[in-house]
């Protein structure tokens, strides 16, 4: 038996500008740093137990490299996997998050209007879970079940339970989400989330489709559809995404536009490789909503972002 451990992660900084406008008031604001968030520190360990088991346990922090101060905010987990499958407890990507992880081609950095369960579970890593894989059933395959037990003590908000599928075969890969989430009051949420892409080669072809109901009060579909292009060093990634929610009331997704009854996005990527671990991107994103209810004029949001990402 031999243990392993590992340190990586990434560094990010550059500079965003982002634009509100809100019933004809524009608010522009600008930042250095790395105000999404894409800097991580990853303390991994891995053990073969023996008897064909493994055991493995990560501690990952997002560094403010800004401050040079540190929050608990990643994935921090520990799991043991084995011919009985794999169980995985702690702070993890929860089974939506993997769908958007694998079929969003621009990323955290975009404005992908399927990213509805990121609000509702209070960001793409959920705490208090534990995951059950089941071994594998046929190549390609993977099927899993998890259960967050939230944060309020005394409380069922925030629990939930989810069961996803995913699929990978030569170019094709697919990923489906059911999660259930409790909420105040007795009021659950129910998300359902299908990502599909296909690699061509010479371009990835990509789609996701979402559907988020609040129990008695509003349910919320949107779909997302995107292509990544490899040229050289070079890589260009676009997607569009719409989202329409059936009541005046509640988010659609996880952006400022919290009002609004309808919203679209498109998302440009630009990717220049200096380096196998070291790439320059630009990013453009815009976002337009509009609430008949409460605005007479749309709203609307423009980003554009240029940083350099390091990972190690």
């Amino acid at each position: 038996a031999m243990a392993q451990a590992t340190i990586s992660g990434s560094i990010a900084y550059g500079y965003d500008v982002t634009t509100n406008s809100t019933n004809g008031a524009v608010v522009k604001t600008k930042l250095f740093g790395d105000p999404r968030a894409n800097s991580a520190l990853n303390f991994g360990v891995s053990e073969d137990l023996g008897a064909g088991m493994k055991a493995e346990g990560q501690i990952g922090l997002l560094p403010n490299i800004d401050t040079a101060g540190a929050t608990n905010g990643y994935q921090s987990f520990l799991a043991l996997s084995g011919d009985f499958g794999r169980i995985q407890g702690g702070r993890f990507a929860d089974s939506q998050a993997l769908v958007q992880f694998n079929h969003d081609v621009v990323g955290a950095w975009g404005y992908n209007q399927t990213n509805t369960a990121a609000a509702s579970l209070g960001g793409f890593f959920s705490t208090n879970q534990l995951k059950y894989t089941l071994p594998t059933i046929f190549n390609g395959l993977t099927l899993s079940t998890t259960k967050g037990l939230g944060e309020t003590v005394g409380s069922r908000v925030g629990e939930h339970t989810s069961f996803a599928a995913g699929y990978v075969q030569g170019g094709f890969s697919a990923d489906i989400a059911y999660t259930t989430l409790a909420g105040s009051v007795a009021i659950d949420t129910t998300i359902t989330a299908l990502g599909a892409s296909y690699d061509f080669g010479m371009a990835k072809l990509s789609g996701i489709m979402t559907q988020h109901a609040v129990e008695n009060q509003t349910t919320t579909t949107a779909s997302n559809i995107g292509v990544t292009i490899p040229v050289g060093a070079f890589t260009l990634a676009v997607q569009s995404s719409t989202a329409n929610q059936g009541s005046t009331a509640g988010v659609l997704s996880n952006t400022a536009a919290a009002t609004a009854v309808t919203q679209t996005s498109v998302d440009w990527r630009v990717g220049y490789a200096l380096s196998k671990r070291t790439n320059i991107y630009a990013v453009y994103s815009s976002l337009d909503g509009y609430n008949g209810a409460t605005s007479a004029n749309g709203d609307s949001t423009t980003r554009t972002q240029v940083f350099v990402l390091h990972s190690f």
